[in-house]
């Protein structure tokens, strides 16, 4: 009976941080994708590395501030100069 309860309470464990990571994942909301329209706006000229930088602080700038990429708030557009390293 030990053996059943062990089982019991790993599987509720690995049950519950598996819900708590794909919850975590499916609502990221400043992803390359949910933000390519901003991206493709705020970096648009911009090819090889000037893109991926440019691209990378688009994203730095969805995570780090108030604006989002999915239209609920203000568009994450070209990242403020505080956001450029």
């Amino acid at each position: 009976m030990t053996g059943r309860k062990a089982f019991v309470s790993l599987a509720a464990a690995i049950l519950g941080v598996g819900s708590i990571v794909s919850v975590a994942t499916a609502t990221r909301p400043c992803s390359p994708r949910v933000c390519s329209d901003e991206i493709a706006a705020a970096c648009a000229g911009e090819s090889g590395h000037a893109f991926r930088v440019c691209k990378r602080h688009v994203l730095r700038n969805c995570r780090r501030t108030t604006c989002t990429c999915d239209g609920t708030g203000s568009a994450c557009g070209s990242p403020s100069p505080a956001f450029l390293d």
